[in-house]
Formats: structure tokens, C-alpha cells, sequence
């Protein structure tokens, strides 16, 4: 074996240390090499002696670090890997963050984010739980999360659900292990302007005494379609703007998703970006973010196949190769209970011709599920072509093609591909196994996961031609080419019925999506419809479901043609179907989300 040249690296922070916490510190890595090849960098920050990945190996040297919530001494550490020899050489840095307060007064702070401020509170002790109070003039105070106190740092809270150019008072409130609470003394914030592109949300129908009043926060993953810009925004049920991703306010993220909001006040998206190993930018990154749009770790699409390639799921993703593993993230990621997050991505795969009645070689679609641990490295993968039958093809025979078309990821291996599966939700069921909704194929499925242990075989299929029994009168019970499939807290399985296969079997019909919910008994294997509302438009893709508070449900027609404009409505329906709240934008959606606060995601 040759002997390679050790690379060498350096690394330089935009600002000298110590900073004040939360400040955003653009840390410089420049890497060098005698020998040829690319250059990836992996950053990693330890505190307290414990490091993680904040993002890892990827093409852009620079890292915007701005997570930090916690006072005192950081080892920022960069690894330089050249890809091709495979060498690699660290440069540590450490960096101070200092309080923001001194003694017991706290402080508020402007963020990044005009609609985002930064609540600094004195340390408090070791088994209690900080929240921030806040509210306007005249307004229902909201709170954030219960956030675990740290006796050796500060509190700082990201708070986050304000609406623009208005004056909020807020207050830090201490809840000790006997339930005891103290408030703190009040502040007073003044938010700033969002922009003036923000997608307008309007009242079609206004809500009524029958409306959940107490889910009055709507997050609409607004998307940049052609000249159309979108970004994700959240919204009071007024349409007052109270919250925006801005990055995403940029032609270059085009594509971009926010997949969910979690608890503790941050959430998950799918971004256009550098990785790991060639010039692909097309949802290349998976990257969880605070209230403030802070980047808090991330990792690549190139490098997700690298490590599946080290597990034994190699990939030649180039024409001439007979199957690649990750081209791109896309439609969903979500956080599990144990800190691990799962996340859909594309492949591809050569087969015979004859398969799904080609009559010659053809290039399938297909997606694997991946398990990121805590520092989004792969930890288990289900791989739809090792447990589905590749002969059942797509319903309506969707392909995608070069160059890149919408909902499609970039083709690798041939020209153009069978869309064979198109999954665009997953969910972790209440026995921990593993619910995919396979657009398509007309299903949601659910695969052997066990938190890991799971072999990924088909547990059953929900649909028509599934496994389940269906009683109903209506000539086109089951839905079709679905979106947002799910269980809720309840029991109740929900679903934004697109009603694609449905409005093709029925020319000239008028065919709108439908709201559904259903009971299902998996042991008898007979699902009950229990809500099939008629949206009364039709959405040919995207959308979401959900069960709110006070027993009604909220679905979103993320794409209703024709028209003389596309646009997208988010629905409030009663328990018999009836609509009772319709919220309209000018912008496609890819999902929304009702619920009472940004802190109180859906089904928490």
C-alpha cells in the first residue's frame, strides 16, 4: 500500500473568544493535501467532556455555530478527511461562552430572527424546570416548554410565537421538584418586522364556537414553486404572522422542506446543500434547527450512503451502475423517543427486462428508511427493495426523469425511472414498528422495526388489495395516492386522502380529496372508516392529517388545480365530516400543522 501525506488544517473563528452565549460564531477550516483529492470536513464540539457531531464531513468548510444555549468552555474540534486517500488530521479550538446576566436580574435578547427573542435567566437548581411566560397587550399568555434546569449555566430560551412589531411582556417562571412556582421579574420585548414576501393566509371560512380555539397555531410548509416564493411560516388562525424559516427564503432552497416541529423548541428539515462526495445540491442535507433558524447538526445525503456502503448496502451511482443507495433525503424525518431520528431517501436500482413490463432494462425508484443516531450517524436502514414486491408497479405508472423534475430526485443510473413507491410519511406505532405511507402503491405500510432490532419484513398492508377489510357503501372507500398517514394519541388512524387513483378511473367526474379518519383493528385485520369528508377541492399532491384537541380534524390540500392559480387550504372539519374552518394561501404547502403553541407539537 502507498504512503499518503498527512492533510493538514486550520481553523479560525469569525470572533475571538469569549463571546456572550448564543452568540453566532462562523467557525473557518482550511484544509490542505500533497496528495490529490477531495476535501471534507467533519466539525464536532464537546461540552462538559462529551463530544457530538454538529455536522458532518461535507465539501463546505465553513460552519455558522450558533446553538449554544449553555454558558462556560467549548472544544470546538474540525477533522480534514481527504476522499481519496482516506487520511485525516484534526485541529481543536477552544472557545468561551459567557453569561448574558449577572446576579439575579435576567435579560432578553433580539435573535437572528425578528419574531425570536433570546430569554436569559439566572441559573437555577438542580431538579427544577425553567418555562418563559409571555404574551402581548390584552392576550392569553402562551408558555414555552418545561426546559431541565442547570445549576452551572444561565437559562437561556428561544422564544418563539410572536407576532411582528408588537410589544410583549415575558417572564422566566421555576417550577421546583415539590411543584412549587416562582415568577420572575417581567421584561418587555419589542419584535421587529417579518418580511414582506411572508405567503398570505387568509379566512375562506372563518372559525366559529365549533373551531379547536385552543390549536390556534398553524405552521404551513409554504413552497417556492417557479416564480412562487414560499418558505415555512407559522400563522395565529388571523393569519398573523407569528414565526418564519428565513433560509428558506431563498431561490437556491427551492425544494426545501420543514418535515416537523419537535418539542423543546426545535424542528426538522430537508435543505439543498454541498455533501460529502460530488456536486450534487438537490436535498442533500438533513439538518434539525432552533426557533432562532440556528443550525444545530446536520448531515449529508453522500455521506448517509458512504456509512451504508461501510454496513454492506454499497452503490455505484452513476450510469452503467446497478444500484445506489441516499441520492437525495426527501418528504419526511421525524425524532424518535430515544434521541435517534429516521429519515426517507431515494435509490435506485437496475433490473431485467420484464420487470413491471419493461421491454428492456429499467431503472426502479425505490427509498430506504434510515436510522440516525444522536449524532445523525446510521444506526439501522430498511431498504423498500429488499421487502416489497418490485413487480406490483406504480398504480398509474409515474416516472421521473433528466433533468430533475418536481417530487422527483435527480435519476443517476439511466435517463428516466419507474417512481415505482414515492413514500412520503413515516411514523414509529405504539408497538414500535415502523409505518410507511407508500403513495404509489396505494398503502401504508407497516415493517418490523423494533427499535433497531427489527428485520424490516412487511408486517401488513393497509389500502385496497391490502390486508384489511373494508365495509362501506361508497364506491371508493379506501384512499388513493395518500399523504400524512397516521396513527394519533388516541388510536384513531388519519389521512389526507388525495383521490388521485380515484379522480383517474373516473373521467370527466368531479373527484375532490377527502378527509379521512378510520378505526383499525390489526388483530382482526378490518379497518372502519369513521370521517370521509369531501374537502371539497381537489389537491393532485402534497397534504397532511390530523386529529385536534377538541375531537374535530385538520387536513391540508396542499395543491389544488385547476384554477386560476394553484394554492393550497388548510381545512378544519367537525367529527361528521362537516368543514368548519378553511384557510386559504396563494402558496403550495407541502404540510401543516395545527396545535396550541410552537412548544406543543402534534401528538405530544
Amino acid at each position: 500500500m502507498p504512503a499518503f501525506a498527512v492533510p493538514q488544517v486550520q481553523l479560525t473563528p469569525s470572533l475571538p473568544s469569549p463571546q456572550s452565549t448564543g452568540t453566532a460564531v462562523n467557525l473557518v477550516a482550511t484544509g490542505s493535501d500533497a496528495d490529490p483529492g477531495l476535501l471534507t470536513y467533519r466539525y464536532s464540539v464537546a461540552y462538559r467532556g462529551v463530544f457530538h457531531v454538529i455536522r458532518d464531513y461535507s465539501q463546505d468548510s465553513n460552519f455558522n455555530w450558533a446553538g449554544t444555549v449553555s454558558d462556560g468552555l467549548y472544544l470546538v474540534q474540525v477533522t480534514v478527511r481527504n476522499n481519496s486517500t482516506q487520511q485525516t488530521a484534526k485541529k481543536n479550538l477552544l472557545f468561551q461562552f459567557s453569561p448574558r446576566i449577572a446576579g439575579s436580574q435576567p435579560a432578553v435578547t433580539a435573535s437572528a430572527n425578528p419574531l425570536v427573542a433570546l430569554f436569559s435567566a439566572p441559573a437555577c437548581a438542580t431538579g427544577s424546570r425553567i418555562r418563559v411566560r409571555f404574551s402581548a397587550v390584552t392576550a392569553t399568555p402562551v408558555t414555552t416548554d418545561w426546559r431541565a434546569c442547570d445549576p452551572a449555566s444561565t437559562s437561556n430560551i428561544y422564544v418563539a410565537g410572536m407576532r411582528q412589531n408588537t410589544r410583549y411582556s415575558m417572564a422566566s417562571q421555576v417550577r421546583t421538584p415539590a411543584g412549587v412556582v416562582t415568577t420572575g421579574p417581567t421584561l418587555s420585548f419589542l419584535t421587529g418586522s417579518a418580511p414582506a414576501n411572508l405567503p398570505v393566509i387568509a379566512q375562506a371560512v372563518p372559525p366559529d364556537a365549533n373551531t379547536s380555539g385552543a390549536d390556534d397555531v398553524l405552521v404551513a410548509d409554504s413552497l417556492s414553486i417557479g416564480a412562487s416564493v414560499g418558505y415555512p411560516v407559522a400563522t395565529d388562525l388571523f393569519g398573523r404572522p407569528i414565526w418564519y424559516y428565513a433560509a428558506f427564503n431563498d431561490p437556491s432552497q427551492a425544494g426545501g422542506l420543514l418535515t416537523r416541529v419537535l418539542g423543546g423548541g426545535t424542528m426538522l428539515v430537508i435543505a439543498n446543500g454541498k455533501n460529502s462526495a460530488d456536486a450534487t445540491t438537490s436535498l442533500q442535507i438533513l439538518r434539525e434547527i432552533d426557533f432562532a433558524g440556528n443550525a444545530l447538526r446536520e448531515t449529508n445525503a453522500a455521506r448517509v450512503r458512504e456509512q451504508l456502503g461501510a454496513m454492506g448496502l454499497s452503490s455505484n451511482c452513476t450510469v452503467g451502475g446497478s444500484f445506489c443507495a441516499v441520492t437525495t433525503f426527501h418528504h419526511d424525518a421525524i425524532r424518535l423517543s430515544n434521541g435517534h431520528t429516521l429519515v426517507i431517501g431515494s435509490a435506485e436500482r437496475m433490473y431485467p427486462a420484464g420487470t413491471q413490463g419493461s421491454t428492456g432494462p429499467v431503472d426502479v425508484l425505490g427509498d430506504i428508511v434510515v436510522d440516525l443516531d444522536q449524532d445523525f450517524q446510521v444506526a439501522w436502514y430498511w431498504n423498500a427493495f429488499d421487502h416489497l414486491d418490485v413487480n406490483r408497479a406504480a398504480i398509474l405508472h409515474e416516472t421521473c426523469a433528466n433533468p430533475q423534475q418536481g417530487g422527483c430526485p435527480p435519476i443517476l443510473l439511466a435517463s428516466i425511472a419507474n417512481d415505482w413507491l414515492h413514500p412520503n410519511a413515516i411514523q414509529i406505532t405504539p408497538d414500535r414498528n415502523l409505518l410507511i405511507s407508500v403513495r404509489h402503491q396505494d398503502w401504508v405500510i407497516k415493517a418490523d422495526y423494533q427499535d433497531g432490532a427489527g428485520d424490516g419484513h412487511i408486517l401488513w398492508r393497509l389500502g385496497a388489495h391490502g390486508d384489511f377489510a373494508l365495509a362501506s357503501s361508497d364506491p371508493y372507500p379506501w384512499f388513493t395516492h395518500q399523504h400524512d398517514a397516521g396513527f394519533e394519541a388516541n388510536g384513531t388512524f388519519t389521512v389526507f386522502d388525495n383521490g388521485n387513483t380515484r379522480f383517474a378511473d373516473n373521467p370527466g367526474v368531479t373527484e375532490n380529496s377527502r378527509g379521512q379518519a378510520y378505526q383499525i383493528d390489526e388483530a382482526s385485520r378490518v379497518a372502519t372508516l369513521v370521517v370521509n369528508s369531501d374537502l371539497g377541492v381537489y389537491s393532485n399532491a402534497l397534504g397532511s392529517a390530523q386529529r385536534l384537541g377538541n375531537g374535530n380534524y385538520h387536513f391540508l390540500a396542499g395543491f389544488i388545480t385547476p384554477g386560476p392559480s394553484q394554492n393550497s387550504q388548510s381545512i378544519e372539519v367537525l367529527p361528521d365530516g362537516t368543514t368548519n374552518l378553511r384557510l386559504q394561501s396563494p402558496q403550495l404547502a407541502y404540510r401543516s400543522f395545527r396545535m396550541p403553541s410552537l412548544y406543543a407539537p402534534p401528538g405530544t
